[in-house]
């Protein structure tokens, strides 16, 4: 947790989305932009599978339909002209009991075939007894199918298992500092992300992975993507701060000692409920918490960054997903 518990300087009272004077947090870094390989790709990431009947009926899907299903948040995001859709995502990546049903893959599957879109199964850190179910839900999917990442042992088991899917490396895998607590750039500097680095590039390629699904974070710069040799796709208008194993709002209803402890059996209420959390008297981002992970929404200034680093080459995918 950064300081800020003492006296507040000027910096610090700066909202958190404000243009950052500082220098650039890669220095070293002198990457031009890269020519766009083509319109940016779009896909909308949907974790409540009772979501797919407000689809059942569509023949095709835009990207009004998209940026509708995020409500007001909508307004945090920015997207090029000619981006349309052309994936479609089901599953959290966050929760083993969010594991989508055979059943609403094979709907999923059936109406990305309908609007000539690309279906992907997101998948979270996994324990034991998920990986018979997620067999299972891999064997649905069609040759060419995306398989969101977020957990080492879920990737080794579609690379050997399954070669004719595509693994893409999820948030959970692309490690970075985000706390919306921060109080300047300055600290956010001080804990770069190794996503550049050597051995993690030789983790990913020996997983067969070959794209990257990343956060934007606070006060982070278009050209913190530049310079990754991978495909590089963000999650917006949502980024994820940290998940754990407890969930809050399911232990609510739970007598003592079972309250805030894992392996009580869930009834999917994060699916209905989410908590909105504050500071009285902080510019930090707002965020919430669903389940057994916290979120912060995107301010302007980071929307307008991912815009930058879109129009720049540096992100080939904007995938719109809730909190």
């Amino acid at each position: 947790m950064p300081p800020g518990r003492g006296a507040k300087t000027e910096e610090s009272r700066r909202p958190i989305h404000d243009t950052d004077p500082d220098p650039d947090p890669h220095p070293d870094l002198s990457i031009p932009p890269k020519p766009p390989a083509g319109p940016i790709e779009l896909g909308f990431a949907l974790v409540d599978e009772r979501e797919l009947a407000a689809f059942a009926r569509q023949e095709r899907v835009t990207r009004d339909d998209y940026l509708e299903r995020l409500g007001d948040a909508r307004q945090c995001v920015t997207l090029p002209d000619d981006a349309e859709p052309t994936h479609f995502f089901l599953g959290s990546e966050f929760c083993e009991h969010l594991l989508p049903s055979i059943e609403a893959i094979d709907r999923a599957v059936a109406l990305c075939e309908r609007w000539g879109v690309t279906f992907g199964l997101v998948t979270p850190i996994a324990c034991d007894s998920l990986f018979e179910p997620l067999r299972a839900a891999l064997a649905r999917l069609p040759a060419g199918a995306e398989v969101t990442v977020n957990d080492w042992g879920v990737a080794r088991v579609v690379q050997r298992e399954f070669p004719g899917l595509r693994p893409v490396a999820g948030r959970l895998l692309g490690k970075m500092l985000k706390d919306p607590r921060l109080p300047s750039a300055t600290w956010a500097r001080m804990y770069p992300n190794g996503l550049r680095a050597g051995p993690f590039r030789e983790i990913l390629d020996n997983l067969g992975i070959g794209r990257l699904e990343l956060d934007f974070p606070p006060f982070g710069a278009a050209d913190m993507y530049a310079g990754i040799d991978f495909p590089v796709g963000v999650r917006a208008p949502y980024g994820y701060i940290a998940k754990g194993r407890i969930c809050k709002l399911g232990s609510l209803a739970l007598d003592v000692p079972e309250k805030f402890s894992p392996g009580h059996r869930c009834r999917r209420e994060c699916l209905g409920f989410s908590e909105v959390g504050a500071r009285p008297g902080t510019r930090e981002l707002e965020t919430s918490q669903r389940g057994n992970t916290m979120y912060y929404r995107h301010a302007p200034g980071m929307t307008a960054a991912i815009a930058e680093a879109v129009a720049k080459g540096w992100v080939s995918r904007i995938v719109l997903s809730g909190a």
